[in-house]
Protein backbone atom coordinates (compact mmCIF):
# COMPACT_ATOMS: atom_id res chain seq x y z
CA UNK A 1 0.00 0.00 0.00
CA UNK A 2 2.82 2.15 0.49
CA UNK A 3 4.10 2.24 -3.00
CA UNK A 4 0.21 2.67 -4.24
CA UNK A 5 0.68 5.85 -1.85
CA UNK A 6 3.67 7.45 -3.40
CA UNK A 7 2.57 6.57 -6.94
CA UNK A 8 -0.38 8.68 -5.81
CA UNK A 9 1.60 11.53 -4.27
CA UNK A 10 3.90 11.72 -7.07
CA UNK A 11 1.22 12.44 -9.62
CA UNK A 12 -0.96 14.66 -6.87
CA UNK A 13 -3.64 12.20 -6.38
CA UNK A 14 -5.31 11.01 -3.85
CA UNK A 15 -7.28 7.90 -3.09
CA UNK A 16 -10.78 9.14 -3.46
CA UNK A 17 -9.46 10.42 -7.55
CA UNK A 18 -9.39 6.55 -8.43
CA UNK A 19 -12.43 5.99 -10.30
CA UNK A 20 -11.52 2.87 -12.27
CA UNK A 21 -8.63 0.04 -11.53
CA UNK A 22 -7.15 -2.46 -13.96
CA UNK A 23 -5.74 -5.75 -12.63
CA UNK A 24 -3.85 -8.52 -14.49
CA UNK A 25 -6.07 -11.92 -13.21
CA UNK A 26 -2.98 -13.97 -14.49
CA UNK A 27 -1.60 -16.15 -15.63
CA UNK A 28 0.83 -15.59 -12.66
CA UNK A 29 2.15 -16.10 -9.61
CA UNK A 30 -0.27 -17.16 -6.85
CA UNK A 31 0.52 -14.77 -3.91
CA UNK A 32 1.06 -12.11 -6.64
CA UNK A 33 -1.92 -12.37 -8.07
CA UNK A 34 -3.84 -12.79 -4.67
CA UNK A 35 -2.15 -10.13 -3.02
CA UNK A 36 -2.76 -7.28 -6.10
CA UNK A 37 -6.76 -8.22 -6.57
CA UNK A 38 -7.59 -7.74 -3.13
CA UNK A 39 -6.17 -4.79 -2.33
CA UNK A 40 -7.53 -3.42 -5.80
CA UNK A 41 -10.46 -4.66 -4.58
CA UNK A 42 -10.19 -2.64 -1.36
CA UNK A 43 -9.56 0.37 -2.82
CA UNK A 44 -12.22 -0.38 -5.73
CA UNK A 45 -14.89 -1.07 -2.64
CA UNK A 46 -13.94 2.10 -0.80
CA UNK A 47 -14.25 4.70 -3.32
CA UNK A 48 -17.09 2.83 -5.41
CA UNK A 49 -14.33 2.63 -8.28
CA UNK A 50 -14.72 0.59 -11.44
CA UNK A 51 -12.83 -2.60 -11.38
CA UNK A 52 -11.81 -4.63 -14.52
CA UNK A 53 -9.62 -7.23 -15.41
CA UNK A 54 -7.56 -8.23 -17.61
CA UNK A 55 -4.71 -11.52 -19.10
CA UNK A 56 -1.21 -11.15 -19.44
CA UNK A 57 -1.49 -11.74 -22.81
CA UNK A 58 -3.46 -8.88 -23.65
CA UNK A 59 -0.85 -6.75 -22.96
CA UNK A 60 1.29 -6.63 -26.35
CA UNK A 61 4.44 -5.64 -25.82
CA UNK A 62 3.56 -4.05 -22.86
CA UNK A 63 1.82 -1.77 -24.55
CA UNK A 64 -0.99 -0.39 -21.66
CA UNK A 65 -2.69 1.52 -23.94
CA UNK A 66 -4.44 -2.17 -25.65
CA UNK A 67 -6.33 -1.46 -22.27
CA UNK A 68 -8.12 1.74 -23.34
CA UNK A 69 -9.12 -0.60 -26.76
CA UNK A 70 -10.19 -3.51 -24.87
CA UNK A 71 -12.48 -0.61 -22.63
CA UNK A 72 -13.60 0.16 -25.67
CA UNK A 73 -14.66 -3.62 -26.75
CA UNK A 74 -15.96 -4.36 -24.04
CA UNK A 75 -13.50 -7.24 -23.07
CA UNK A 76 -12.91 -6.52 -19.94
CA UNK A 77 -13.23 -9.43 -17.23
CA UNK A 78 -15.82 -8.66 -15.11
CA UNK A 79 -15.73 -11.59 -12.58
CA UNK A 80 -12.33 -11.18 -11.20
CA UNK A 81 -12.97 -14.97 -9.08
CA UNK A 82 -11.47 -17.47 -11.70
CA UNK A 83 -7.71 -16.59 -11.64
CA UNK A 84 -5.04 -17.82 -13.79
CA UNK A 85 -1.98 -19.26 -11.41
CA UNK A 86 1.14 -20.41 -13.12
CA UNK A 87 4.09 -22.08 -10.85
Amino acid sequence: MKHILNFLNKKKMKLNDIRRIYVNTGPGKYTGLRISLTIAKAISLSNKAELVGFKSEDLVDKNYRNLIKLKKKKLFIKSLIKLMYSS
